[in-house]
Formats: structure tokens, sequence, C-alpha cells
């Protein structure tokens, strides 16, 4: 797929996080409206779309492919939590700068509202299936997230155990049962249906709310630009991450559908979420925004370039 392909296939993420800026400045979200709107993505809508996508999904009947996806999406978030703090450390990014937000933020791509649409716009009739094993690698990021990842930010293991229930994970470990077990065809097609239409709302309502958010935190965070950050970030997401994992994925005899979430991985920016794990447990949010937009506005031309290079070099 050509560069500019890409770009459209990435636009309509972009304006959609755009409009959730806009909710934000005109006073239709604020503070407690947003922690609402994050209960209803993170505990109905998340799980139904997951719900929708795993549940008899193809790619997902072999234990093998599962444990696979699980396990590689652990290790490579753990390395790119370790990636960037040897960037941060090489650039003497120190604790006044927010080491451990910076960690966090630049080691930790964006793993889910981004790379959906993206998938689901570039692979077609092989886009449910991709989106399963996408899944699956994310609850292994997710375990390494609210494990290594809050103990970075707070040197503290108080509390990961109890993290680690949250409707995404539940969702994904329900799908998985039902999937192994059989189960999903016994679920009423009244069910499904309403399933899959809750489900169909997740990606809009979330980077809505995720522009919105991202707009909070500037508007409450005394802005510094710290050009070390910046530039550290840039490489991490756009440089060493790509380039580590698109070399697991040559190195390492990876089934289609992994391969084709771990290349989509690779051009990630960085996550939203690690704002709002800032803000919660006493890192820096404004280190965290800063990641955030200079990776964002970099990925406009970076994942479409790093993305067609890597289709047409795995031939996908």
């Amino acid at each position: 797929m050509e560069f500019l392909d890409i770009l459209i296939a990435i636009l309509p993420v972009f304006l959609m996080v755009g409009i959730g800026c806009l909710t934000r400045l005109v006073g239709i979200l604020n503070d407690d409206s947003e922690k609402s709107v994050m209960g209803l993505v993170l505990f109905v809508l998340y799980p139904c779309f997951i719900l929708w996508k795993v549940p008899g999904n193809e790619s997902l009947q072999e234990v093998a492919i599962v444990g696979e996806a699980l396990a590689i999406g652990f290790l490579l978030t753990v390395l790119g939590f370790g990636v960037a703090w040897l960037i941060g450390f090489s650039l003497n990014v120190d604790d006044n700068q927010g080491r451990n937000t910076f960690c966090l933020s630049a080691g930790l791509q964006n793993y889910g509202f981004v790379p959906i649409p993206l998938i689901i716009a570039l692979f077609g009739d092989s886009a449910d299936s991709t989106l399963g094993v996408l899944f699956i690698h994310n609850l292994g990021l997710e375990i390494a997230l609210w494990t290594i990842g809050i103990i970075i930010v707070t040197g503290s293991m108080k509390g990961i155990i109890k993290r680690l229930i949250n409707g995404p994970t539940v969702a994904i470990t329900l799908g998985l049962i039902l999937n192994f077990s059989g189960l999903h065809q016994q679920i009423p097609e009244t069910a499904k249906t309403a399933i899959a239409q809750l489900g169909t709302c997740t990606i809009p309502i979330s980077l809505i709310l995720v522009g919105a958010a991202l707009t909070g935190v500037i508007q409450s965070e005394k802005w510094e630009t710290k050009w070390r950050v910046i530039v550290g970030s840039l490489g991490a997401r756009f440089i060493f991450m790509p380039v580590i994992v698109l070399g697991t994925v040559w190195l390492l005899a990876f089934s289609p559908n992994l391969q084709r979430v771990l290349i989509v991985q690779s051009a990630m920016p960085a996550a939203i979420f690690p704002v709002v794990l800032a803000k919660h447990f006493g890192g820096k949010p404004g280190v965290a925004a800063q990641i955030i937009i200079a990776t964002s506005i970099a990925s406009l031309v970076m994942t479409p370039l790093l993305l067609s290079f890597a289709l047409e070099f795995f031939s996908i």
C-alpha cells in the first residue's frame, strides 16, 4: 500500500481526535463528564467491541497462536520501557524533567484506538482475524503496563493485581473462554446484535474522548517545552522501536496475523493513556502530553512512511 493511501486511512483518526479537542474547548466535555465517558468506554463499549470480534474468531482457535501473541505483547512492551529508559538516561532526562513519565510514555505505543481503525482500513477481509490477534497482543501489553509500567511511575507494586482486573482484560478472557469452549455459538442473535452495535460506537467515542482529555491536560498544566523529552520520544517511537519490532518480525516466524499486528504497532505514536496514569499516580502529565503531541504530529508522516516500507518489505 502506498504512502498516500495509508495517510488517507489515518486522517479520519486525527479528525475525530480534533473534534474531541473542540468539545473540550467549547465546554461540551469537562473533567466530570470525561470521567463518565471514560467509564462508559472502558466498562461497556470497548468490552463489547472485543466480545464482538474475539468469540468465533478463527485466528484464535489455536492455543499456540494465543500464547505467542500474549507473550510478544508483554515482552516488547517491557523492551519499549527499557529502550525509553536508556534514551532518557543518555539525554540526561532527570527526575525534574519527569524521567519516569518519559520512560512510560515514550516506551508505550498507541495500541488500541489508532491501530484498530488503521487495521480495518489496511487489511480488508483479513481485518477481523488480525483484530482478534491484536486484542490478545494487547492483553500481554496491558499486563506489562499494569505491572512494570505502574512500578516505573509509582515505585510501588501496591494494587497491581486489582488494576489488572478491568473491562478490556475481562472481556478478552471471557472471549477466549467462549471461543475455545464453543459456547459462543449459544449466544442469542439479539445479544450478538446489541454487542455489535455497542462495539461499533467504541472507536469514534474513544477518539473524541482522547482529544478532550489531551486538551484538558494542556489547559491545566503549566507548559514548559522540554526539547530533550520531545527529541528522545521521537527517537524511541520512530527509530529504535520500529527497528527492534520489525527486526523481530523478520527474524522470527510469526503467524501472518501477528506479523500484521506488529508491523502496525511498530509505526504507532505514543499512547494517550500515560497522561491519565501520570495524573493519577503522581507523575508529570505535561511531559506525557508533550510526548503525545510530538509523536502524533510526526506520525502523520512517519506512520505512513514506516508502514508503506514494512508492508512492501514483508510482502503483505
